[in-house]
């Protein structure tokens, strides 16, 4: 079918960003940050020690990036088909058996699992699908993405607390994996595809007097790029790969912060503002993030933000005194977990381009999860060698200047990769 029997997919492409954010939330944002309110209640009625809960967190990551190697050549032949409603109800199945668990294995064996099948659903697949159906704004459509599964956790978090409060963290469970359902399920079903020709439409973006075909596996712009065995042998690779685990590290601040709060002498109530503090600049951040990324470009836009990010760590080291500022700073430090996400896919897209994208960006990503699998430990260890949070923030920005120098070395090198046709 030639490009005037194929359909705009000005709507259509945004109604189905929506649908990809909603998979994220009902997956990642409910069995990696919302299960966190799980943690204190299962411990309490089973007397589980909380360091030892915390490895399904840990086990979560490492499924997942166990996964990653091998998910960019599957996303293909599972999103968009019954493939990938399987795999939701695996993860759904193993998130509502957590009600009837007793011992502590059995939730680390099911973050393993829930990790794998978040390969599927979330960051690499998410990313993957977007690039192939978004020739301008992919930026923004990434961040929008992010974007809806952060609201999802602004509200889920306080209504599962609610939940667990009035009917046990049993109900909470089920009550968990239902509301996930209702979200991934009909979005997977009925909106969701890997490509813009599986629905007959044209890319978002589409220039006039490009060629696209119905039976194409991608449109010509969306071929070009570096081939993944060209890609993984090349500096440009290893610099990315160097960007993202320096990136992973100084992201687990929001698990700092109530500690932080602590230790400067605040209430528990500010550690917990400061948490709700990065949720909300997450949901503005996102978009913003990937909207400067698609205008000033990914060098540019990513090193304003890391600016951003050191200024939030300044600003973090002045507010031992000060709540209020606290709270800010760790809103403005947010900035880090969208770097993470939406800045990151960009940059990747510009340096390796479309051909083999999923399997380069999975790649890259299976090895920056286990690296941020260890954020905490890492960032602990800094302050039991420093004695203060002080240590840590000044640790962390020069991690931000190192990435920043990662950033500069993947573009530059990257300009000598030659792109297939």
């Amino acid at each position: 079918m030639e490009n005037a029997k194929l359909k705009s997919s000005k709507v259509y492409a945004w109604v189905l960003v929506i649908a990809l954010g909603l998979m994220s939330a009902g997956t990642t944002g409910s069995y990696s940050v919302i299960a966190g309110s799980f943690v204190a209640p299962v411990c309490e009625e089973f007397g589980f020690d909380y360091s030892i809960f915390s490895y399904y967190f840990t086990a979560t990551l490492i499924g997942l990036a166990a996964a990653l190697p091998f998910v960019g050549k599957l996303i293909p032949k599972v999103v968009g088909k019954v493939w990938l409603p399987v795999v939701e109800l695996i993860l759904l199945a193993a998130g509502a058996g957590m009600a009837f668990y007793t011992e502590v294995w059995m939730f680390i064996a099911a973050g393993a699992l829930i990790g794998v099948c978040f390969a599927f659903t979330t960051g690499v697949a998410m990313s993957d699908v977007i690039d192939q159906w978004f020739k301008k704004s992919g930026g923004l459509a990434i961040g929008l993405a992010w974007a809806v599964n952060s609201i999802y956790m602004l509200i889920m978090s306080p209504v599962i607390t609610s939940v667990i409060e009035a009917a046990g963290w049993r109900t909470g469970y089920l009550v968990l994996a239902g509301v996930s359902a209702v979200l991934i399920l009909p979005a997977s079903v009925l909106i969701i595809r890997y490509k813009p020709q599986d629905k007959g439409m044209l890319p978002y973006g589409y220039v006039e007097g490009e060629t696209v075909t119905e039976t194409e596996e991608t449109t010509e712009d969306s071929t070009r790029g570096v081939s993944y065995a060209r890609a993984i042998k090349s500096p440009a690779f290893f610099f990315c790969i160097g960007f993202l685990c320096l990136v992973q590290l100084t992201c687990c601040m929001n698990q700092l912060f109530p500690t932080y709060a602590s230790e400067v002498g605040f209430s528990p109530m500010v550690g917990g503002f400061m948490v709700s503090a990065a949720s909300l600049f997450d949901l503005f951040l996102n978009p913003i993030v990937g909207t400067t990324c698609d205008r000033f470009g990914s060098t540019k836009a990513i090193l304003g933000w890391l600016a951003v990010s050191i200024l939030s760590f300044v600003m973090l080291m002045m507010s031992s005194g000060n709540s209020t500022l606290s709270i800010l700073a760790a809103g403005v430090n947010d900035v880090m977990y969208v770097i993470a996400g939406t800045a990151l896919t960009v940059l990747v897209m510009d340096v390796f381009g479309s051909r083999d994208f999923g399997r380069i960006f999975a790649l890259i990503c299976s090895v920056g999860y286990i690296v941020g699998a260890f954020g905490m430990p890492v960032m602990m260890k800094v302050y039991e060698l420093v004695g203060s949070f002080q240590g840590v923030f000044i640790f962390c920005i020069a991690c931000n200047v190192i990435i920043g120098l990662f950033l500069l070395l993947a573009k530059k090198t990257g300009k000598n990769l030659s792109w297939d046709e």
